[in-house]
């Protein structure tokens, strides 16, 4: 939840550059449902929806596919509206996770310190049983590419506290990125982009 922390420091760095929100409605999508599908999936999926809930217990390997697949749709949309200021760099981010995640078996790898130092610390015993929370598992010496994962952390005493990997760092950059320049009136765009 850090990555609202990029989007209010983007829309601040969008009004001192001059621009202002409603020049956001200027910037269009291809295939959008593309991303809104991938987001979907990765919201059921670790949701307490009894269900959803069914599914993580008993068919791990139908989540994991699951998984995978909310990232191969995010991933396109991406390829397709990469000239979007930001979007590129999101998609950076987001392959990064979806790399790790997927040498994982569909986990991420979480730090256990960090873990604990968060606000969600109070579930840390359960990953040091090697139970998941969430997608997350903790890093252990099996754990492919673990600087890949949630090894930083917000402390719990800040607020949107939480673990975060290196791929969030960079989508949270390219969040910033996106407001701050798709906040410019079209022209203006248009102007940055030829510059």
């Amino acid at each position: 939840m850090f990555i609202l922390y990029a989007v209010v420091l983007g829309i601040i760095i969008g009004y001192i550059l001059g621009g202002r929100l409603k020049y956001l409605s200027q910037t269009t999508f291809k295939k959008l449902y593309l991303a809104i599908g991938g987001f979907l999936i990765q919201i059921f999926i670790f949701s307490d929806i009894p269900f959803f809930k069914t599914l993580q217990q008993n068919y791990e390997s139908i989540v994991i596919a699951l998984h995978i697949l909310s990232y191969i749709l995010i991933l396109i949309f991406i390829s397709i509206n990469y000239k979007v200021p930001g979007i590129a760099v999101i998609g950076v981010g987001i392959l990064l996770n979806a790399i790790v995640i997927i040498l994982n078996r569909g986990h991420m790898p979480a730090s256990i310190e960090s873990f604990s130092a968060s606000s969600i610390g109070k579930h840390a015993d359960l990953l040091k049983q090697g139970e998941s929370i969430n997608n997350s598992k903790a890093i252990t010496a099996e754990t492919i590419l673990p600087w890949l994962g949630d090894i930083f952390v917000i402390p719990s005493y800040i607020p949107l506290s939480n673990v975060f990997s290196i791929g969030d760092v960079i989508i949270a950059i390219g969040v910033c990125i996106y407001f701050a320049m798709n906040m410019k009136a079209a022209k203006s765009k248009v102007k940055s982009i030829n510059d």
